[in-house]
């Protein structure tokens, strides 16, 4: 049977099978970004990047590259266990979404995101 034109423009409907496949490729996103925070972790000698500042008096541009992408690297393995947890559990994956974006909007009023909030809609920008 030849699919119409209106059927080619609708995408195949995801299945449990779909998301058991993407399971292996979040795990890898988790792994590479655990890897990279453990690598940088080594190389920090304080938890933070105000810590050094206040042990040492000031930080290299280098230093802080280091304490960077030791931020985002953790914040990349929150996110791979994030999408682990919605392909394993998708029921419970909007209320994630939610809770996330909630936190989200609560760090943006504290001023440690730039983003913008829909006041209309609440949606994080």
């Amino acid at each position: 049977m030849k699919a119409t034109e209106q059927q080619a423009l609708i995408p195949q409907e995801a299945t449990p099978d779909l998301l058991i496949d993407l399971i292996g490729k979040t795990q890898q996103v988790t792994k590479a970004a655990a890897v990279v925070l453990k690598a940088c972790r080594a190389c920090m000698d304080t938890k933070t990047k105000k810590e050094h500042i206040d042990k040492w008096g000031g930080m290299h541009a280098i230093t802080e590259v280091v304490y960077d992408c030791a931020d985002l690297a953790q914040r990349i393995l929150d996110a791979g266990l994030a999408m682990e947890s919605m392909c394993a559990k998708p029921a419970s994956s909007r209320q994630m979404i939610l809770i996330d974006d909630l936190r989200r909007s609560l760090d943006a009023e504290d001023g440690d995101v730039e983003a913008s909030i829909n006041p209309n809609t609440g949606e994080i920008g």
